[in-house]
């Protein structure tokens, strides 16, 4: 399972998060540009404010995804980059 995540440039807090799952028959491939079309729709949806797009790849939460890469946590500041 992957999971889809804005988050607050200037808070750190995360606006939004939503599952990426696999459907049944969909190949890896099918699953991999669905992914990428959907990130690319949240990308517009948020264009113009101060967020940060990420995918967690392998993390079924947020908490998760934190235990991992502790630098994403509220309050924490990220220069540059997507």
């Amino acid at each position: 399972m992957d999971l889809l995540m804005v988050r607050d440039r200037s808070t750190g807090r995360f606006l939004y998060t939503e599952r990426l799952e696999r459907r049944p028959g969909e190949t890896p491939w099918e699953y991999v540009r669905r992914s990428v079309r959907r990130e690319a729709r949240i990308r517009e949806h948020f264009a113009g404010r101060s967020v940060q797009v990420i995918v967690g790849w392998g993390v079924g939460s947020v908490e998760e995804f934190l235990r991992s890469y502790p630098e994403y946590g509220p309050g924490q500041q990220l220069a540059g980059g997507e």
